[in-house]
C-alpha cells in the first residue's frame, strides 16, 4: 500500500516538475529588435488565423504593429517568400518558409511572445533598430 503511494507521489512529482519547467522557458525574457517583432508579428497573425488572411486584415496588423501596409510587400517576394495569394487571390496564405518563421519565433520566445510585446514601443514609428525586451 505505502509503495504504490510513493509510486503516485512520484509520478506526480515528475508531472509538477514538468509543467514548471515549461512554464519557466515560456517565460523567458527575450532581447530582440523592434523591427524583428514587427516582421514575425503579421505572420504571427496570420499563423493563429489559420494560416491565412485577408489583404485588409495584413494591412490592419501592419498598422497595428508600427509598419506601414506597403512594407508588408516584402513578405511576397524573394526566393523565400513568407506569404504568397490563394488561386483565387483573394486570402493571403502562409508558405512554408512563413509557417516555420512563426515555428522558430515560438520555440525562441515562447508559445504566447504577441502577447507579451511591449506594443507602446512597437506601435511608435520612431522606434526603427530600437532593441527590446520582453
Amino acid at each position: 500500500m505505502q509503495k504504490s503511494i510513493l509510486n503516485e507521489l512520484r509520478e506526480i512529482e515528475a508531472r509538477v516538475s514538468a509543467l514548471i519547467r515549461r512554464l519557466e522557458a515560456e517565460n523567458v525574457e527575450v532581447t530582440t529588435t523592434v523591427v524583428e517583432v514587427r516582421r514575425l508579428a503579421i505572420l504571427e497573425e496570420v499563423f493563429r488565423n489559420g494560416g491565412q488572411a485577408t489583404p485588409q486584415e495584413i494591412s490592419d496588423w501592419a498598422k497595428k504593429y508600427g509598419k506601414t501596409p506597403s512594407s508588408c510587400a516584402g513578405y511576397y517576394s524573394g526566393k523565400a517568400p513568407s506569404m504568397s495569394a490563394s488561386d483565387d487571390r483573394k486570402m493571403r496564405e502562409l508558405t512554408e518558409t512563413g509557417k516555420r518563421m512563426v515555428e522558430e519565433a515560438r520555440e525562441r520566445w515562447g508559445k504566447d511572445w504577441l502577447n507579451r510585446i511591449p506594443m507602446d514601443v512597437i506601435q511608435n514609428p520612431h522606434m526603427t533598430d530600437a532593441e527590446i525586451s520582453f
